[in-house]
């Protein structure tokens, strides 16, 4: 018996190292492009026409890189028109893009165009699925500076703590990155994205920092986003506009020119119910030059062509 119980266990225990050792077991870091895959399967048996008419739309990229009159060609209205139908076949070509040339658009500019498109499209279905697929692009080391910004508004879009902190840490590297982590953080619309917004404000950084980060704050707190139908996390729409105001009127007296128009013109966006009480605290301590330029943003707040 105790013999029976002694191979028992050295058979078991043989079993659990072959399995834990074995080619089969994905790795942690592999198992949301198993995910992936699976539902690109399913999709593509449940719904193949979906991926034609993705293959005929992408057909046409060439084309229109060849009638651009910007830097890059707008592929992203056409590949949207294409519906929720088309998120598999997009993410199919966004993570397991083809090695076949004649697959892909010929010129380089055309290829930049189309990942750009692809991120756009996808980013706006707003798929929690696809936030590891985000923060992978976000992270690439090969990533372009304008896929890096879809991507980084397409994790924002998700509007999940998980999706703000990861901007939040790619927004403190000092690189292409970090800019578009920094700007998507506006369209996040979580408490927690604000205040690494305003903190960053508060840090005084150089100018065009500022301007940039006058227009995230702008776009976190914005009244008019606030209204829109996709925003996820309403209960913090008060936090975030009350946030993003402090910051805005604390580095209002702090700048001058264009910085300043731009902290301005993001307080007209995020038109905050606390605003004119901030306006005219700073006031109280403010000297006559500076108490002239909050009388003139208070003003323009109540003239607000905005609202």
């Amino acid at each position: 018996m105790r013999r029976a119980l002694l191979r028992g266990f050295c058979a078991a225990w043989m079993l659990v190292s072959l399995s834990a050792g074995g080619a089969e077991t994905p790795r942690p870091d592999e198992d949301w492009r198993t995910g992936l895959k699976a539902n690109i399967s399913r999709a593509r048996r449940e719904n193949p026409a979906a991926f034609i008419r993705f293959d005929t739309a992408a057909a046409q990229v060439d084309a229109l890189d060849a009638k651009k009159r910007g830097p890059l060609a707008a592929v992203s209205p056409g590949l949207r028109a294409l519906g929720p139908e088309a998120l598999w076949p997009m993410v199919e070509r966004l993570a397991f893009p083809p090695q076949e040339k004649s697959r892909l658009p010929s010129r380089e500019s055309a290829r930049l165009a189309f990942q750009v498109g692809l991120v756009e499209a996808t980013g706006a279905l707003r798929d929690l699925r696809l936030a590891p697929l985000w923060k992978s692009l976000l992270e690439g080391p090969d990533t372009q500076p304008q896929v890096l910004r879809a991507v980084a508004g397409a994790l924002a879009r998700l509007e999940t703590l998980d999706a703000a902190n990861a901007l939040i840490a790619a927004s403190k590297q000092k690189d292409a990155r970090g800019e578009a982590a920094m700007e998507a953080l506006g369209l996040c619309r979580r408490l927690v994205a604000t205040r690494a917004l305003a903190d960053a404000l508060d840090a005084r950084p150089e100018r065009e920092v500022m301007r940039r980060l006058a227009k995230a704050l702008g776009d976190a707190g914005s009244a008019w986003a606030w209204k829109t139908s996709g925003v996820k996390t309403r209960s913090e729409e008060g936090a975030i506009r009350r946030v993003a105001a402090e910051a805005l009127v604390r580095a209002y007296l702090d700048t001058d020119g264009d910085v300043r128009r731009a902290v301005s013109n993001a307080l007209l966006r995020v038109d905050a119910p606390q605003t004119p009480t901030l306006i005219d605290a700073a006031r109280l301590s403010a000297p006559p030059a500076q108490q002239a330029a909050l009388d003139a943003l208070a003003e323009r707040l109540r003239h607000n062509p905005l609202r």
